[in-house]
C-alpha cells in the first residue's frame, strides 16, 4: 500500500467519525469505558438485558434503526453499484435462512476507502466500497456479513446501549422512541457501537463463532472467516495509525483468528486459504510448439502439443486444484524417481516430451511463494 493511498484511507475513516459527531453526537463519558466498569446496577441490568433480548420486539428494533438510517442516508456519500448491491444481495439471500431471527435485512454500501462494515438495529447492513475492494471473495464478504448479521440477530448493539444506561432492553426502547430529549444521545450511543464495532469481547466472540457457523451452513468455504481476520491484521501492520473500524480490538485480534482455527480444527473442518484468497487457480495455455499448465499466471509444467501431453496437463491440473494447498509444507511435495507426489497422491510422472519432474516440483514450489506473498501473514503450517 503506497503512503498516499494509505493517507486516503485514513482521511476516509475520518470522515466516518466527522459524520457520526456531526449527526450523532457522542456522550463525554465514552461507551467504552462505562463497559469496562460496570457499576453493581449496570451488571444488574446487563444481565436483564441478557434475559429481555426477544421481548423488545424486531418493530421496535426496525424503528430504532430506521432513525440512524435515516441521518446515514441523507448525509453520507451512498455508493449505487447495481453490481455491487446485486453481489451482496445475493450472498445475503443464502446467509438469511441460517439466522435465528427472520429480520428483513437491507445493505447499503457507504462510499470512502475505509475498512468498515456495521448493521443497525432491525437488520440495515453497511459496507464501505473500502471494505469490499480489500475483500475480493464471496466467502469472505459472507464472512464479514454473517458476522455483522450476528450482531443484530442477537440485538447486540442495542445490548451495549442498555448495558451503559443501567437498564433494561424494553425501558432503552422507550428512551429512543419517546422522542425525549434523552433520545438523540442514547440513539448516539447505539450509532457508536455498530459504526465503530465498540461491542464486547464476549459479543465479539459470539458473531465470529455463529458467523462461522453460518458460513457453512450456507455452503462457503470457512476459511473466508481465517484470511479475513488475517487481511485485517495485515493491514494493522501496515499502518502506523489504525483505522477503526470492524474487527478494531488489536490486542483481541490474533486472539479471535486462533478461536476460529480452533473451533474449524474441532469440527474437523481443514483450513484451504486459496479458495477465500482466489490464489493457486490453475489454467491451462498453448503457445505455438507448446502446451503448458499455469498457476497464477506462472507456467508450471509443459510440453509438446500432443494428446498425451494434454492428458498429463490435465490430470495434474485435477490433483493440484483438489491437493495443492497454500498451508502445503514443503516436503509433501515428494520427488521419487520420475514420479511426483503431493502426500501420498501421485501428482505427475515423467511423460515423453514434457518438462521433468525436478523442473515441475521447483515451478510448484515458486508458484506456492508466489501466492504466500499475497497473503503474508498466516501461519501456514499451524
Amino acid at each position: 500500500m503506497s503512503p498516499s493511498k494509505n493517507g486516503r484511507r485514513r482521511v476516509g475513516t475520518l470522515l466516518l467519525f466527522v459524520f457520526l459527531a456531526n449527526f450523532f453526537p457522542i456522550p463525554p463519558r465514552p461507551l467504552e469505558a462505562a463497559a469496562r466498569k460496570p457499576s453493581r446496577t449496570a451488571v444488574s441490568a446487563d444481565k436483564k438485558a441478557e434475559g429481555d433480548g426477544a421481548d423488545l420486539g424486531l418493530e421496535k428494533e426496525q424503528k430504532i434503526g430506521r432513525k440512524a438510517l435515516a441521518e446515514i442516508e441523507k448525509n453520507w456519500p451512498l455508493e449505487a453499484n447495481p453490481a455491487r448491491l446485486a453481489r451482496l444481495r445475493m450472498i445475503l439471500n443464502r446467509l438469511e435462512p441460517h439466522m435465528e431471527r427472520r429480520i428483513p435485512y437491507e445493505i447499503r454500501i457507504v462510499k470512502t476507502e475505509a475498512l468498515n462494515a456495521f448493521c443497525l438495529p432491525g437488520g440495515f447492513i453497511f459496507f464501505t466500497s473500502g471494505i469490499l475492494d480489500l475483500l475480493k471473495t464471496d466467502s469472505e464478504i459472507a464472512a464479514v456479513m454473517a458476522h455483522e448479521m450476528t450482531h443484530a440477530d442477537r440485538s447486540h448493539g442495542l445490548r451495549m446501549a442498555a448495558k451503559s444506561k443501567a437498564v433494561s432492553l424494553a425501558a432503552l426502547a422507550v428512551m429512543l422512541l419517546s422522542g425525549g430529549a434523552a433520545a438523540p444521545v442514547v440513539l448516539a450511543q447505539v450509532a457508536q457501537v455498530t459504526i465503530t464495532n465498540s461491542y464486547t469481547m464476549e459479543f465479539e466472540k459470539e458473531a465470529d463463532s455463529n458467523g462461522l457457523d453460518v458460513l457453512i451452513a450456507a455452503g462457503y468455504h470457512p476459511g473466508g472467516m481465517v484470511t479475513l481476520l488475517e487481511k485485517f491484521m495485515n493491514e494493522e501492520l501496515k499502518q502506523p495509525i489504525r483505522d477503526y473500524g470492524i474487527y478494531m480490538d488489536h490486542p483481541e485480534s490474533r486472539e479471535r483468528l486462533q478461536a476460529a482455527l480452533d473451533k474449524l480444527k474441532k469440527l474437523n473442518v481443514r483450513v484451504e486459504r486459496k479458495h477465500s484468497l482466489a490464489l493457486l487457480r490453475t489454467a491451462f495455455r498453448e503457445t505455438p510448439k507448446r502446451a503448458e499448465l499455469t498457476i497464477d499466471g506462472y507456467v508450471v509444467w509443459g510440453g509438446r502439443k500432443t494428446p498425451e501431453v494434454r492428458a498429463a496437463l490435465e490430470r495434474a491440473r485435477t490433483t493440484l486444484d483438489r491437493d495443492f494447498q497454500m498451508e502445503l509444507a514443503p516436503y509433501d511435495l515428494r520427488l521419487e524417481g520420475d514420479r511426483l507426489y503431493i502426500g501420498n497422491k501421485l501428482l505427475a510422472q515423467g511423460t515423453a516430451g514434457m518438462d521433468d519432474m525436478a523442473t515441475l516440483r521447483k515451478n510448484l514450489m515458486t508458484a506456492l511463494d508466489r501466492a504466500r506473498r499475497q497473503h503474508p501473514v498466516a501461519k501456514y503450517f499451524q
